[in-house]
């Protein structure tokens, strides 16, 4: 969702590096807006469900307004359940309603680029995604980390080679 958001003309988003460390704080959302000089957080809970027939997944994001006067306010909260084939139209979904939520005008050419998946391929993107996880422990002083990471880009890249966002994480 990140990376789709940052596609998109007039929006500012946060590096993952800055945000990362705020990934299971306890800190309240005044006090982590404040810190990032943010007046919005996206915050979601992901939960992953084995079922007979696929693995669903759910996801709950909500779209916070945070002001240094008031009480953080919910701006947009909406649940999304899918099986796992279509877990890129969940993140357009959610990217698209953000960026509304946000006051942001999508043209067609932005609506395709929100709608257009990562990679084709599913075992490339959860390398990709074990690949960031381990990233996200590299920025927390783990060295090895980044050998980890690497070696998943690089599966991720070896079943996709198209793909673009995991060959951006090699380089």
């Amino acid at each position: 969702i990140r990376g789709k958001l940052t596609s998109l003309p007039g929006v500012q988003v946060i590096a993952r590096g800055s945000s990362t460390p705020y990934k299971k704080t306890t800190k309240d959302l005044k006090d982590v807006a404040s810190e990032l000089h943010v007046s919005y957080l996206l915050t979601a809970t992901v939960r992953w469900e084995k079922r007979a027939d696929a693995v669903h997944v759910q996801v709950s994001p909500e779209l916070v307004e945070v002001t240094q006067s008031d009480t953080p306010t919910s701006k947009w909260q909406q649940g999304f359940e899918a099986s796992l084939t279509d877990v890129f139209q969940v993140q357009s979904d959610i990217a698209s309603r953000v960026a509304r939520e946000l006051g942001v005008a999508l043209g067609a050419g932005e609506e395709r680029q929100l709608a257009e998946p990562p990679t084709k391929s599913f075992p490339a993107y959860d390398a990709f995604l074990k690949g960031e996880q381990a990233a996200d422990a590299l920025s927390k002083g783990d060295p090895p980390s980044i050998r980890r990471a690497l070696g998943l880009y690089e599966q991720a890249v070896a079943l996709d080679p198209g793909f673009g966002q995991a060959w951006a994480r090699i380089s």
